[in-house]
């Protein structure tokens, strides 16, 4: 019996690993484009808005980072309805596609001084292209590799996403790093910001290249297959409306959250640091890296623990710590790099796996035929009204308060999240709080059956 289950476990085994490789290089390239332009946020404001003042060409950089956050929900739509209707394979391919493109062209940006006004506009436009895809990418991401996971190893598996963000991160910080060390000020403004977005090219490669060997879950074929019998087939955005508005809200409650706190460290940290504590680029990215690789072994430990506890245990454990943090993380920035480096180490433990809870509302709390687009409408809303306005609300509060103003931001957005955590979360390992809808498709699994865990 074994000798004949053995081959079909391990070609499972084999088709998850490269589901989980697919969705993680897409992570690390959305998250490595995305940090590059607030770790450079300076040099930008100083290329593309030269005419205005120096914080007033700072908030202009940050308005058009924020102000492209206005297409993630319009991608979020369209790659959502194509994720459920024709695949996930086909609207992760063009995602990171897209993604990748735009960055690369923002390092071949002609600037202010020889296009005029032309050049912002151009910015504004990759700035748009870069959030059109985003809309599809994370969250169909965690679509992907939690669709093709048994039960009792999403943590597990669903920490290589978590990771693979930290990674783009934490990697950006380095190529911006590295740039500081072997150019001059000058040739950095010149051309080697350009650089680590010209990187963005061979990584698109890389992600279309795993992307293509993909496999599509059982689950979602299955859905696939009982849709497609129906007399007239449903709008998948319609349906999850008619069916988990309610499930929606909350993804896009704890989404807030979770890219608020999230874009205010890889948006604006750096910026904090730089312009008003008085650190030199080249230490604050450094003490951004050293951050980043502290946490790393935490965060896969946190990730693992979620396999263990009850999804509402977890979410509000990682709502409670980042509020009791955030005050002194910001406090300590001001104290020289050592503390520095522990507030981001400790910062960074406690947000990342947030990621993860997300990541688990995402595929749990939605039937399969409606997921992608259920999922990812109000996964972008939530990161384009709170991660796209972070930097730019940060900057004015610290502009006219102080360097702590946007610490009090974010906790007080965490203690709302942890009453919603405890009102709207199941209080089980699984969020099974839909298992059909209207659509027809009945008793369809959370994922692959061939996947499930003998004890899930």
């Amino acid at each position: 019996m074994s000798v004949e289950t053995t081959p079909a476990t391990t070609d499972a085994k084999r088709i998850r690993a490269r589901a989980t490789r697919a969705g993680a290089v897409g992570n690390f390239i959305e998250f490595y484009d995305f940090t590059l332009y607030g770790f450079f946020a300076i040099i930008i404001s100083q290329q593309f808005f030269p005419d205005y003042s120096s914080q007033a060409a700072l908030l202009a950089t940050f308005g058009v980072y924020g102000g492209a956050f206005v297409m993630r929900p319009v991608g979020a739509i369209v790659f959502g309805h194509v994720g459920d209707r024709w695949g996930r394979k086909r609207a992760l391919l063009i995602a990171v596609v897209l993604m990748s493109a735009s960055t690369a062209m923002i390092g071949l940006l002609p600037s202010y001084a020889m296009i005029g006004v032309a050049a912002p506009a151009l910015l504004l436009a990759c700035r748009l292209t870069q959030a059109f895809s985003a809309g599809g990418e994370q969250s169909g991401a965690y679509v992907l590799v939690i669709e093709h996971s048994p039960v009792a190893e999403r943590g597990r598996n669903g920490s290589w996403l978590v990771v693979s963000v930290m990674a783009g991160v934490a990697s950006g910080a380095i190529v911006a790093l590295v740039m500081n060390f072997v150019t001059t000020a000058d040739q950095m403004q010149s051309w080697g910001w350009r650089i680590p977005f010209l990187i963005g090219a061979p990584l698109g490669v890389l992600g279309l290249v795993l992307r293509l060997k993909l496999q599509e879950s059982e689950a979602f074929t299955a859905a696939s297959a009982e849709v497609a019998k129906q007399v007239g087939r449903h709008v998948p955005l319609v349906q999850a409306f008619r069916t988990v508005k309610k499930e929606m809200l909350t993804l896009f409650a704890w989404v807030g959250l979770v890219s608020l706190a999230g874009y205010m460290l890889i948006g604006f940290m750096t910026t904090l640091m730089v312009k008003f504590e008085g650190y030199s680029m080249t230490t604050a990215l450094l003490v951004m890296v050293l951050g980043f690789l502290i946490a790393a072994p935490f965060v896969m430990v946190l990730c693992r623990w979620s396999d263990t506890v009850t999804r509402k245990r977890f979410a509000i454990s990682l709502a409670a710590g980042l509020a009791v943090w955030t005050v002194p993380a910001f406090a300590l920035i001001g104290h020289g790099p050592v503390f520095a480096t522990i507030a981001i180490a400790g910062y960074t433990t406690l947000l990342y796996p947030m990621n993860l809870a997300a990541g688990f509302a995402v595929v749990e709390l939605f039937p399969v035929d409606v997921r992608a687009s259920a999922s990812a409408l109000p996964y972008q809303v939530g990161f384009a009204l709170f991660g796209g306005t972070a930097s730019l609300i940060a900057t004015w509060l610290v502009t006219n308060f102080s360097a702590l103003a946007p610490a009090y931001y974010v906790t007080a957005v965490a203690v709302i999240e942890i009453f919603v955590a405890w009102f709207w979360l199941p209080n089980a390992r699984e969020m099974t709080v839909v298992t059909e809808s209207d659509a027809g498709v009945r008793s369809l699994p959370t994922t692959s059956p061939d996947l499930r865990s003998d004890n899930a």
